[in-house]
């Protein structure tokens, strides 16, 4: 077994908040019985990966801006990520299960794939250029 298992649900739930909910419970008891079972696993989720492109850094000192102010915001349930963001942290801090929080980079959507100047990749406004932003962690 790992030492670390990271998780995500990422950009594919496209149902309601209730939905969403419920698929982050049952993921949550899962990891919980599994620890029982094997003490030296650990978890970490991993908040959704923001999507949008921008040509420029946005809001930098406030996410909650940045996080509504990013072009095509209405695709891909791009509008639904940053508040499932914190319906996921109310989650997991109940759960005292760590995190590892990716809300810094709502100010970044001009790192995305098609926010780069000539790209020729159109529509992948999710997926990061690397070197880029995650370099932060």
């Amino acid at each position: 077994l790992p030492d670390i298992t990271v998780v995500a649900i990422g950009a594919h739930v496209k149902t309601d908040d209730a939905s969403y909910l419920g698929v982050i419970d049952e993921v949550l008891s899962d990891m919980i019985e599994m620890q029982s079972m094997h003490p030296r696993l650990k978890f970490a989720w991993k908040t959704q990966q923001p999507g949008g492109c921008t040509n420029e850094i946005l809001s930098p000192k406030d996410v909650n801006v940045a996080a509504n102010t990013t072009e095509h915001i209405g695709m891909y349930n791009y509008d639904k990520f940053y508040h499932r963001d914190l319906l996921l942290l109310d989650r997991l801090n109940r759960a005292k299960i760590p995190y590892l929080d990716m809300r810094m980079l709502y100010s970044r959507s001009d790192a995305h794939v098609s926010s780069m100047r000539g790209s020729r990749i159109q529509g992948d406004c999710l997926h990061l250029c690397s070197p880029g932003p995650l370099d932060v962690i």
